[in-house]
């Protein structure tokens, strides 16, 4: 069954969540950054994981794995589609669909958070990590992955160039994200930087990928890409094709881990 959050989300967090809904189908062939992230994220969590909450949950493409660490798990995400999908293979689990900033759980009732590639989407991310810590039991932890600037390199600099925007949501940088983490209270902190590079056979297959997983989201409306954009996007990203005949997409990712003291 899946519970609903009924606190009013603002217009762009309901866009947000359509937006999602509409991937669900096709996000799992489309989602090889996710899974990346996920093996590096779930390493850091603890054998076992107590009262676990899966924020940004999607389609349940981690869930097998926490459940093998805990018998109580809650996906929670704010796409109603995500969470259809997510019920359909795990019809027996507790899903909940609320915004990642708004989440209907108690003050310290909650073991571990787990949030894969999610928190890009909070407004307020400081307001958020504290509300989450305040969720947490004592010695309970945080393991978050997120996508920073500078990620969609080279792509994002030339659509900036040639269309006049980098067609993509807004993200922290490292030295933002950084400060936050630092002016957190009562909580050891575990962070670091990576850049991923994903191999792309060309330039539409990497849009495909980015549709797909609902990443191709932008929070303010833009004009549409021409075939004429396009094809200079695709003209322009050439010299950066590999010896082996793929052109590169690369992401910035940010993995945090907090403990609660």
């Amino acid at each position: 069954m899946i519970s609903v959050h009924t606190l009013e989300k603002p217009e762009h967090k309901q866009k947000i969540a359509a937006h999602f809904s509409r991937a669900a189908q096709s996000y799992q062939h489309h989602n090889g950054l996710q899974r990346w992230c996920a093996k590096r994220l779930l390493n850091w969590l603890p054998a076992s994981t107590g009262m676990t909450v899966d924020i940004g949950c999607g389609p349940a493409v981690n869930t097998d794995a926490l459940l093998a660490r805990t018998n109580h798990y809650i996906g929670v995400d704010i796409a109603s589609g995500m969470l259809s999908a997510a019920q359909s293979k795990y019809p027996e689990n507790t899903w909940i669909r609320a915004d990642l900033e708004q989440l209907p759980f108690q003050e310290a009732a909650i073991d571990t958070i787990y949030a894969n590639l999610a928190v890009q989407w909070a407004d307020d991310l400081a307001a958020t990590l504290k509300q989450w810590l305040q969720l947490l039991r004592p010695s309970g932890c945080i393991v978050a992955s997120t996508v920073l600037s500078g990620s969609l390199s080279p792509l994002a600099n030339y659509f900036q160039q040639y269309t006049g925007a980098k067609r993509h949501n807004r993200f922290y940088s490292t030295t933002t994200l950084h400060q936050i983490l630092s002016a957190l209270d009562g909580v050891s902190v575990q962070f670091e930087v990576e850049q991923v590079t994903m191999p792309y056979q060309s330039v539409r297959s990497m849009l495909y990928d980015l549709k797909g997983i609902g990443a191709n989201y932008q929070p303010q409306p833009q004009q549409p890409l021409t075939r004429k954009n396009l094809s200079q996007v695709e003209e322009a990203m050439e010299i950066h094709r590999t010896h082996d005949g793929m052109l590169p997409l690369t992401w910035s990712i940010g993995f945090i881990k907090l403990t609660k003291g």
